[in-house]
């Protein structure tokens, strides 16, 4: 038993054919197919984008110290796939995007050093580095800085991270928690989800 072949489909067939250099039956067997009903390509889907909020923070001032070997220097944790740090992510409410926060060195306790001196050096580390009421003396030449952050831009802010199965038991990671006297340097950073 035969099909029946259209006049219409014959010739773009015979078309095909000739085009392409094929046999005539190839080109016939190609036009019938499912696919073929599709004369133009179909544009590929558009990229899934993943956004959130950052505050860039800057590094230690390390003052001629060495460096700790595990962040070099900058206080923050290893640097993940693709990404300048590891970041730990805040969800957001009021349908705002994510807040994404840098994730503190868990060797030197953000300072950056990788020798501590036991007066303190002068940066905050992820233990307490403040008591209440323990405010720089008054300096009236000196520029009025935060009264949160003491300049920083940043705390440090225990953080339990949540694996797939909800909280992580016993594991506390500390971050650098923007301060809200960085509102105006909070950015929107638009990445292409993996």
């Amino acid at each position: 038993m035969s099909r029946h072949v259209s006049n219409d489909l014959k010739a773009r067939a015979r078309d095909l054919a000739g085009r392409e250099g094929i046999p005539y039956s190839a080109a016939l067997a190609r036009l019938r197919a499912p696919s073929a009903g599709r004369s133009h390509p179909q544009p590929a889907e558009p990229a899934e984008t993943f956004e959130y909020l950052f505050v860039r923070l800057p590094v230690p001032d390390l003052q001629d110290a060495r460096p700790c070997e595990s962040c070099l220097g900058t206080g923050r944790e290893h640097a993940v796939l693709g990404s300048e740090h590891a970041l730990l992510f805040i969800r957001s409410d009021g349908g705002r995007p994510d807040m994404g926060v840098e994730v503190a060195c868990d060797i030197c306790h953000g300072c950056g050093r990788a020798v501590h001196d036991p007066e303190g050096c002068g940066y905050p580390h992820t233990d307490p580095w403040r008591e209440p009421g323990e405010d720089d003396e008054d300096d009236e030449d000196r520029a009025p800085v935060c009264l949160s952050c003491h300049g920083h831009k940043f705390n440090y802010v225990a953080a339990f991270p949540e694996g797939d199965d909800g909280p992580q038991a016993g594991i506390v990671t500390f971050i650098r928690m923007p301060c809200g006297c960085t509102e105006d340097e909070m950015t929107l950073i638009r990445e292409v989800a993996v």
